[in-house]
């Protein structure tokens, strides 16, 4: 048996033990005869309503209750009395599809939700030899399905890894609003004054605080300074002349401020990004400075500043630097990246809240099935037609992983095309930067994740298993009410 997740593979067994506690209870009360004594007297009353000839109704009430009784003894023998055990050994993580993919993750027992297994460790619980099988067969179709589409990174979610990547350190922040203040600011209106005439491109990659054009251009970093001492540089006589030396450093130029080694304010930057994050981005195929770039954007950007330190630090200096729109142009894409930026941005954290909260559900309602199990057959009367019908909601189940995976191979694969070709700059980061093409692709692909798994589990009646409306519906109202979170949060950060 095994799981694809380590919350399922908590809750997998978690399932199996109240379920065996459950399954013990029925057969010390004796609950399991009450259907059989049921059904006896329905088909006894269902006999004699046969007509008047007693022998014919004992013949075939005879027929009846031996078809019935071998019916359920088989249900019961099968799929109710645990017999094959199940531990925290013998369930494990199935990490087959990391394998395949080149990718490392931490064990269960090293994750953080070492505490729970260690609680669950040394308890053992059986399971039914049916459900055994079907768990088995069941995630064995789901991973050969999984295992055909192409290993791809998730850029959906490393982009928003990158967007939600905050600046913690305090006197980082103010360093930086001293930065934008003193070289940026200066450097951006002087560019505007002397009315460089610079293209589009290069007008988006003057827009923030470490751009290229800044540091490699005669007249904008190189001759700006610090107005105040900085510790990590020494007072240089030659180059902070008619500056005071007040013994607590020199005044770097905005170059050197940003870019020297690791005092700059670029590397100390680069420090507050996750580790893993590193590793993701380095997986893109991208150049370590496009990647470095492109999260420094999003990384000294107003709006993430403002929200990482609850307040607003620096102004920002936005508009176009060059004069190569018209004025139409201009209107244009002001009305265009005001209106869906705002929805982006209170969609992502919808959209994310969605996809990290189904799987969760997903093993929830694989909990509560099995938990479920003996109480469906009991009250079925140990029916046959009630284990066909568990045995598809169970493999329905397991299966929606990979719809949530074919969803997030489409989204990653839509925006490489849109990002990866020649129209993408290369500190846009698959649309990182972007305010407004992705916006229908967001919606679209946002939708998938809810989408695929209802047509599924609706695509289920048309064999006559009437299920998938039910299962469907506590989907979408669960991750609807995640969405809904999300999105008011993503609003919060608007305001």
């Amino acid at each position: 048996m095994t799981a694809n997740s380590y919350f399922e593979y908590v809750l997998t067994l978690l399932g199996w033990l109240v379920n065996n506690g459950v399954w013990h209870t029925i057969i010390a009360t004796g609950l399991f005869a009450l259907p059989l004594l049921a059904k006896l007297i329905a088909l006894w009353l269902k006999a004699r309503g046969q007509g008047a000839d007693e022998g014919n109704s004992a013949r075939l009430l005879v027929l009846w209750l031996e078809h019935y009784v071998y019916a359920a003894l088989l249900v019961i023998m099968f799929a109710g009395v645990p017999f094959l055990n199940v531990d925290i050994n013998t369930l494990s993580y199935d990490s087959q599809r990391t394998k395949q993919c080149g990718t490392s993750v931490v064990q269960p027992g090293d994750s953080g939700y070492a505490p729970l297994i260690n609680e669950l460790s040394g308890q053992t619980a059986a399971v039914p030899v049916w459900w055994y099988f079907n768990h088995a067969l069941s995630k064995g179709l789901t991973s050969a399905a999984v295992a055909v589409l192409p290993c791809q990174p998730d850029l959906r979610q490393i982009r928003f890894d990158v967007q939600h990547t905050r600046l913690a350190d305090p006197a980082l922040a103010q360093e930086l609003q001293d930065f934008v203040n003193d070289c940026y600011g200066p450097s951006r209106a002087r560019l505007k004054r002397e009315g460089n005439d610079i293209s589009e491109e290069q007008s988006r990659e003057v827009d923030w605080t470490g751009s290229s054009f800044y540091l490699s251009t005669p007249g904008y970093y190189e001759s700006d300074h610090s107005r105040t001492p900085r510790e990590a540089w020494p007072y240089d006589a030659s180059r902070d002349d008619g500056l005071v030396d007040t013994g607590n450093g020199g005044y770097p130029t905005c170059k050197q401020w940003w870019s020297d080694g690791d005092v700059g304010l670029k590397d100390r930057l680069l420090q507050q990004v996750d580790t893993s994050l590193w590793q993701q981005l380095q997986k893109l195929g991208q150049s370590k400075d496009e990647y470095e770039e492109a999260v420094l954007r999003s990384l000294v950007s107003q709006r993430t500043v403002q929200v990482s330190q609850g307040g607003l630090v620096y102004n920002g200096f936005g508009g176009n630097a060059g004069d190569n729109l018209s004025a139409s142009q201009a209107l244009s894409r002001l009305g265009s990246i005001a209106g869906m930026s705002v929805s982006s941005l209170a969609l992502f954290p919808a959209f994310d809240s969605v996809r990290q909260a189904l799987p969760m559900v997903q093993a929830f309602l694989e909990m509560a099935l099995v938990i479920s199990l003996p109480v469906i057959l009991l009250f079925s009367a140990w029916e046959l037609k009630t284990v066909i019908t568990l045995s598809v909601i169970q493999f329905a189940l397991f299966f929606l992983s990979f719809w949530w995976e074919l969803a997030r191979w489409l989204d990653s694969w839509l925006m490489t095309i849109l990002y990866s070709e020649n129209g993408a700059s290369h500190f846009n980061l698959y649309g990182l930067q972007n305010a407004s093409d992705d916006l229908i692709v967001n919606v679209v692909m946002g939708t998938m994740f809810v989408v695929l798994p209802i047509f599924w589990l609706g695509a289920l009646t048309w064999t006559g298993v009437r299920v998938g409306g039910a299962v469907a519906g506590i989907i979408t109202s669960g991750s609807g009410d995640i969405k809904g979170g999300g999105g008011r949060m993503g609003e919060l950060l608007l305001r």
